[in-house]
């Protein structure tokens, strides 16, 4: 009998130090694999609501990537851009982000002939003044307004070539491409409008969301400089690979400084290449990807994202490309649709689509980049428009855009725990 209580205690030992072992498995920052049920995460508390006036026909409101894009810090502001109204010609509309009430609105529509709306035109700078960008002649010419963070006009430079803008603290840069001189120009104004440098480069030159520009030479020499700002001097040189079915389809730059070069097939197969690279400009990694996979990949922070979209599901590797999770994005409603938006501080957001207990709705899912599920909410929708979600992680806020009795309305969240 003592022999048997023996037997027994010892089995129950090795059961309980399996589970434990399991649990401890489970529990750990990075799972292999999460996969999210309907049951809500989180919550949101309502801020406030703004209508929009009903001549908004259409709504440019983006805040995912970059906060400081539409966000303005020092006069905490929402800026919104109508591409297409009706009677007043609103074609700049801020809220105040606090209160949700209408701060001004500046009608460039109305002092300005032949005006032609541009997409995703605005940007603020360290200083918090807003600088738009607007055409004139259908596309034949481009202008740049300065605005302080009342709406007050600082300064405005007119008939430029096509010129993308980048803030930069108290001023911006303007990069100005011509192919036939070959050249790509860097100019940089402070807050007055006044040109305080210029750097050419070749005409080949791309600029990174994350600050890095590549600046091609020839078919297989790339330089790599630190920012728009930064272009006496390369951070390092690198020689870009040629292989057979490949082709270079996109550049990646990861929090401190790994570039991560993508290589898609040319044949009809898919599947991707890449090749990483150090703030030395030495190959820290290469991988070939599934061919049969139908990808999309970002950068999230530190780390870089892959979404497997033949597979339905999302997996999340370090600099070193060490896989740290996996989640799968697909059966939570009735599945009708997936709008994914990735961020590049940390976050991952997503909203899926489809019928859930006989209404139609979509639900927004917001993770921090170690898989913790920080919101996920569902919203049962009266009609067939979607909402877009963006997360101010400054604030630990969500804003939404919706359309109700056929008007547009943005609405502020507080996330709550």
């Amino acid at each position: 009998m003592p022999i048997l209580k023996g037997m027994i205690f010892k089995k129950l030992m090795t059961v309980l130090v399996v589970l434990t072992l399991f649990l401890a498995s489970t529990n750990q920052m990075y799972a292999n694999n999460t996969e999210l049920s309907f049951e809500e995460h989180g919550g949101l508390q309502q801020v406030w609501v703004h209508t929009l006036p009903k001549e908004f026909e259409f709504l440019d409101f983006e805040l995912g990537y970059n906060p400081q894009d539409n966000v303005n810090r020092a006069a905490q502001l929402v800026m919104l851009n109508p591409g297409t109204v009706s009677g007043n010609n609103f074609s700049l509309y801020t809220i105040n982000n606090k209160t949700g009430k209408f701060a001004w609105a500046y009608d460039i529509k109305n002092k300005v002939k032949n005006f032609y709306p541009l997409h995703h035109a605005w940007f603020y700078n360290e200083n918090g003044s807003m600088f738009y960008q607007y055409s004139t002649n259908r596309g034949r010419t481009f202008n740049i307004l300065s605005l302080d963070a009342k709406g007050k006009r600082l300064f405005e430079k007119k008939d430029l070539d096509f010129s993308y803008i980048y803030p930069y603290k108290n001023g911006i840069v303007l990069r100005q491409t011509d192919s036939l001189k070959n050249q790509s120009r860097f100019i940089t104004l402070n807050s007055k409008g006044a040109t305080t440098s210029e750097t050419i480069l070749g005409y080949k030159t791309e600029v990174l969301t994350s600050g890095y520009v590549l600046h091609f030479i020839g078919e297989s020499k790339m330089e790599v400089y630190k920012d728009v700002t930064s272009l006496k001097k390369p951070l390092f040189t690198i020689n870009l690979k040629k292989f057979g079915g490949f082709y270079v389809a996109g550049y990646h730059q990861l929090s401190g400084g790994t570039l991560i070069v993508e290589y898609a097939r040319s044949d009809s197969y898919g599947g991707q290449k890449l090749m990483a690279y150090g703030v030395n400009g030495k190959l820290k990694w290469d991988t070939v990807l599934d061919k049969n996979m139908s990808i999309s990949i970002h950068s999230t922070g530190s780390k870089l994202l892959i979404d497997n979209k033949s597979e339905h599901s999302m997996t999340l590797y370090d600099h070193n490309f060490k896989k740290l999770f996996s989640h799968a994005y697909a059966g939570e409603l009735s599945f009708n649709g997936f709008m994914s938006s990735y961020r590049n501080d940390g976050y991952i957001e997503f909203t899926d689509f489809g019928v859930y207990d006989g209404k139609w709705g979509e639900k927004y899912t917001l993770m921090k980049d170690n898989g913790a599920i920080v919101l996920s909410q569902y919203f049962a929708l009266d009609d067939v428009h979607q909402s877009e979600f963006a997360y101010d992680s400054s604030e630990n806020v969500v804003y939404r855009i919706m359309v109700s009795d056929h008007r547009y309305k943005l609405i502020k969240y507080e996330v709550t725990r």
